[in-house]
């Protein structure tokens, strides 16, 4: 609950911060004060799809989202992704415009709106930065970086105001859309690769495998997929081959430390199938390999990232 009240003092300040910011630039006609009015945009949505899916989180797992409701917060990733796009597109055809055709700027006003501008950022950015959760860190490093873009509008500002070489505004929009067009994109490459079920970075999977099969009566591993719900939270699904004979006191024992390994990796929730014997594996694939006469055994084929 504290959790959603900071995140939600943080939306409220980002939200009407962002209002003023847009009606500053139509004011003082500073493109840079409009290209980081939309950037807070951007911002004030994610953290009100945070504020949602900080509750939508806790709904336990059903019948139509077996694995629980993760993922949503992927499409509010990639939907807050794409306003910024969209809006830094705009911003940066406007901003040329300006450096072909200057146009004179209030530069003294938009002093003021930089200082207010650090004031607020920082005041949000103090609260965020308590939280713990991996939504509230994010938002954290959000406000952070606008207060720093304010600082640089501030020092913009005070050198336009003393020389009023007035297309360093528009310089600076440019620097700013590009900046933060750069995080998006790495931001959306995430996002895609989360959705493509790319295996998450660092778990060395050849390492891991090496790990579960010197278990004890444990004879190979195969069929081991890897991915994550979210970016945060892994998921593993693996055939384990023990002896085809072995006790269920054995097979239990092997079950509970190759779950241990996986946990000490950082996979909680993790599925293994036991199979019996070489040629315990029902699966088609594994069925095609075992009448090639190369193999004996499945080993540890088919790991997929």
């Amino acid at each position: 609950m504290k959790s959603e009240k900071t995140m939600f003092l943080s939306f409220m300040l980002n939200t009407i911060f962002t209002v003023f910011e847009f009606i500053g630039g139509i004011i003082t006609n500073s493109v840079a004060l409009l290209s980081d009015s939309i950037h807070d945009l951007g911002d004030s949505i994610s953290i009100g799809i945070a504020i949602f899916l900080e509750k939508k989180s806790k709904k336990k797992p059903d019948f139509n989202y077996t694995y629980g409701y993760y993922r949503f917060s992927l499409l509010g990733a990639l939907l807050s992704s794409v306003i910024l796009l969209v809006g830094s597109v705009i911003i940066i055809i406007e901003a040329v415009n300006r450096l072909i055709n200057p146009e004179t700027i209030n530069a003294e006003m938009v002093i003021w709106f930089a200082v207010f501008g650090i004031v607020v950022n920082g005041m949000a950015a103090l609260i965020s930065v308590r939280g713990k959760s991996i939504n509230e860190k994010v938002i954290s490093l959000h406000m952070l970086e606008d207060v720093f873009g304010w600082v640089a509008l501030l020092i913009t500002a005070i050198i336009m105001h003393f020389t009023n070489v007035v297309f360093l505004d528009s310089l600076l929009s440019i620097a700013f859309t590009i900046f933060i067009g750069f995080h998006v994109f790495k931001n959306m490459n995430r996002v895609f690769h989360v959705f493509l079920e790319k295996a998450p970075q660092g778990i060395d999977i050849k390492n891991l495998t090496e790990k579960l099969k010197s278990v004890d009566n444990v004879m190979g591993i195969h069929h081991l997929h890897l991915w994550t719900l979210d970016g945060t939270i892994p998921l593993l699904t693996l055939h384990a081959t023990v002896e085809e004979k072995l006790n269920p006191e054995k097979v239990t024992e092997a079950q509970r430390k190759m779950h241990e390994i996986l946990k000490t990796e950082g996979i909680n929730h993790s599925t293994i199938q036991i199979e019996y014997g070489i040629n315990g594996c029902l699966e088609p694939e594994c069925e095609e390999l075992e009448k090639e006469p190369h193999i004996h055994g499945h080993g540890t084929h088919h790991h997929h990232r």
